[in-house]
């Protein structure tokens, strides 16, 4: 999704470059956080940063102009300090995915076992870390992390589904296109929609990532396999049945189970 926003918001001709991908960075950065506070504090008591929170994001909005951000973060609160309010986020898309494709991912991408990558997605106190200083980002438990987007909140938002935007990419792109439509003050055209999605589409990230390597890429490629139900061929029944137990509400919610 990222892939595709920031080549149909940015892209100045007609090849797709990593570089365009800086245009959504993660929020959870040394930049947007190091005239707040010393670094070293939050290296050294992580949990500190949602004191930070609001102030960081005060800081950006001070430059008058709506920008698109990621995040692994779930919108929770920490000592009564919430990762967003209406007062800063004007909406938010979230991208969930099933829970055992994500185990997969999250052990190739994190060079772990698949056995470890399961118990990070159901720790509902996981804290993962960025950059020079290891900031904290709170992406709890893949349960709580969807729950709390999902959640009601004062500003609007929408669910997509990995697995929907495998499926029907234009679809879902141009559902995500409408939502920002007005935020961000942008016009939609069907023929940049379409070059955008070839573009974007996974074997031409793959062959740029081979061709050119990409920043994010930690252990072994980024692009892996792109496909949507990589579990079945990677999760033992044990791995899969532990999962389905623990998140199955959420699971058949979602249609990942009958």
């Amino acid at each position: 999704m990222r892939a595709l926003l920031s080549t149909y918001l940015y892209l100045e001709n007609d090849k797709f470059d990593f570089k365009l991908l800086s245009k959504i960075p993660n929020f959870t950065r040394d930049k947007y956080f190091e005239n707040i506070v010393d670094l070293n504090l939050l290296k050294k008591e992580p949990l500190k940063i949602s004191e930070y929170w609001n102030a960081a994001q005060s800081r950006i909005n001070l430059q008058g102009e709506e920008k698109i951000f990621k995040t692994h973060s779930a919108c929770v609160s920490l000592k009564d300090k919430w990762f967003t309010t209406e007062t800063h986020t004007a909406g938010y898309i979230h991208i969930v995915r099933d829970p055992r494709s994500v185990v997969c991912s999250l052990a190739a991408h994190s060079n772990t076992t698949i056995e470890k990558s399961m118990k990070d997605l159901l720790n509902d106190s996981f804290v993962g870390s960025n950059g020079k200083y290891d900031l904290a980002e709170l992406t709890c438990s893949w349960k709580i992390n969807y729950l709390s987007w999902k959640k009601k909140k004062k500003f609007p938002g929408i669910l997509i589904k990995y697995e929907d935007l495998f499926d029907n990419t234009e679809k879902e792109f141009k559902k995500v296109l409408f939502f920002l439509k007005d935020k961000l003050n942008f016009e939609i055209n069907d023929k940049k929609i379409n070059q955008t999605i070839k573009l974007c589409n996974f074997s031409e990230l793959s062959s740029q990532e081979d061709k050119r390597g990409f920043v994010e890429q930690v252990n072994g490629k980024f692009f892996r396999k792109g496909k949507k139900d990589s579990w079945k061929e990677e999760l033992n029944s044990n791995i899969k049945n532990e999962i389905e137990k623990n998140l199955k509400k959420e699971m058949q919610e979602l249609g990942y189970l009958n």
